[in-house]
């Protein structure tokens, strides 16, 4: 364990070494998930309009990234929870700040396990049911991008792994054929009946896994804060 932690430390303070080195390089791994929501939505639209192959079966596994996406970072979230909390690499050990003002909305969780890396590899494990080109693709995207969260002191590398093979497992399981049948037939009956209501619903639904379902979780977290106030003020 103390070699694993060992290199875990060495690992994270090889990649912020680099950060503030260079203001192009700062500028660039801080916008690196920026294109999230273009690279998912133009491989899903690819996938999902594709004539050839077997439609019906690409369409179920697709449909359930929004599920998949969701039970990983519940998943996530209930780790992270039961175990010991853990202080980010930043204020633990120290980082080197980027050579310019930047923030990140943390939400004061624990670092460990990360839950971008749970959300964009359960993302991967969906889209490589389906094709292993765009799962591969995504998946090297999603490193880049958890790559940089260690960068700048978010995480430690460790986080990041744990995340990983956490969306990996969740996306692998909630795609078997025997569960995909049963989850989304049903959904799918409605691109049928109602297509209209059905693509305003999946575009939305498909937004909010872009970031990991950012407005649920604050509406979640002031729920928690509002009744919490409540509760002390009884």
């Amino acid at each position: 364990m103390q070699f694993l932690e060992g290199l875990d430390v060495s690992l994270y303070r090889a990649l912020n070494g680099f950060c503030g080195t260079s203001a192009t390089l700062d500028r660039v791994v801080y916008h690196l998930a920026g294109p999230t929501g273009v690279i998912l939505l133009g491989l899903f639209g690819l996938l999902w309009f594709r004539s050839d192959g077997d439609q019906i079966r690409r369409r179920q596994a697709l449909i359930l990234v929004v599920p998949a996406v969701a039970i990983a970072l519940v998943l996530n979230r209930t780790i992270s929870t039961l175990l010991p909390f853990r202080v980010r690499p930043m204020y633990a050990l120290g980082a080197i700040a980027p050579s310019y003002p930047w923030s990140f909305d943390l939400e004061h969780w624990s670092s460990f396990p990360s839950d971008n890396a749970t959300y964009l590899f359960a993302i991967a494990a969906c889209l490589f049911v389906v094709s292993r080109y765009a799962g591969v693709l995504f998946g090297v995207f999603g490193a880049l991008v958890c790559i940089g969260r260690i960068y700048f002191g978010i995480h430690y590398p460790s986080d990041i792994v744990a995340g990983a093979l956490l969306g990996l497992g969740t996306g692998y399981l909630v795609t078997r054929p025997a569960i995909a049948e049963t989850l989304a037939r049903p959904l799918l009956g409605y691109e049928k009946r109602v297509p209209g209501y059905f693509y305003a619903v999946l575009f939305m639904a498909l937004a909010e896994v872009v970031g990991g379902f950012p407005n649920t979780r604050h509406i979640g977290v002031a729920i928690v804060h509002m009744l919490r106030g409540g509760y002390g003020g009884t």
